[in-house]
């Protein structure tokens, strides 16, 4: 298959979709906040944003309605589906080692609390679409952080969801905090994907580890997880068919 040069996106009629309300954790993050960007350009979407404290959205607080959250009171979770209607739910909760503090608070950011949200959906009759932000590596684990992830992946391949996992590599966007290691990585990183794009367009392998705009895997889980009918089985998405929207 030969890609043609990007062209700007046809502009999608949404009048005809039916309205979805979707539940976005991890809004403040840089995938989070690229979710709630696409989303607001749906008008048969209502978002529902998962925030520690009110007005923390900032620019884009008149796009959501933001939900005081708190991950460690099982109430809260009681709520998706009741007073925070949940048609689809896109998890986008993450952290490093460093920035948790300890291995011990990194699992509980990036694996206890989605599944506790993966648990509050499976209760629900209507059984929501859950779209997982997750990481390039995590199907041959090695290490904490990837063994993690794919605790967590699996965690929703068991729960019988209708779900959409999302495998980027490093993820390119403008973070509120600056991480060294990815500063060092998108030294090499961003060539390397100029690279690929110039003398290896359809390689599965070396398009797995090329950098990912946040905002495409935003536009990816709107697409699958909100614009489309709920899918019957595990869908993972990387490499590829995350960077070249037409094989979605």
């Amino acid at each position: 298959m030969i890609f043609a040069k990007a062209s700007q996106p046809e502009k999608i009629d949404y009048s005809g979709y039916p309205h979805k309300n979707v539940v976005v954790a991890g809004s403040t993050g840089l995938v989070g906040r690229e979710i709630i960007r696409t989303l607001r350009e749906r008008p048969n979407v209502a978002i529902f944003a998962l925030v520690r404290k009110g007005s923390s959205l900032g620019d884009l607080g008149g796009c959501a309605k933001e939900i005081e959250f708190d991950y460690e009171n099982p109430d809260h979770f009681e709520r998706i589906g009741g007073d925070i209607p949940c048609d689809a739910l896109l998890c986008a909760l993450g952290a490093t080692i460093k920035k948790a503090g300890s291995p011990e608070a990194f699992r509980k950011v990036d694996l206890e609390y989605p599944s506790k949200l993966i648990g509050s959906l499976q209760r629900l009759s209507n059984k929501p679409m859950f779209g997982l932000v997750s990481s390039v590596g995590a199907g041959k684990p090695v290490g904490l952080y990837l063994k993690t992830k794919r605790e967590a992946e699996q965690r929703l391949i068991d729960s019988g969801l209708p779900h959409l996992i999302v495998r980027p590599s490093l993820l390119l966007g403008s973070r509120e905090e600056f991480r060294t290691g990815e500063f060092a990585a998108k030294l090499v990183l961003v060539p390397y994907l100029a690279a690929i794009k110039a003398l290896a367009p359809q390689s599965e392998l070396l398009w797995r580890y090329a950098p990912t705009e946040a905002s495409k895997v935003a536009e990816a889980m709107a697409r699958i997880c909100v614009d489309e009918p709920p899918i019957e089985q595990s869908r993972v998405l990387e490499g590829l068919a995350l960077h070249h929207p037409i094989l979605l």
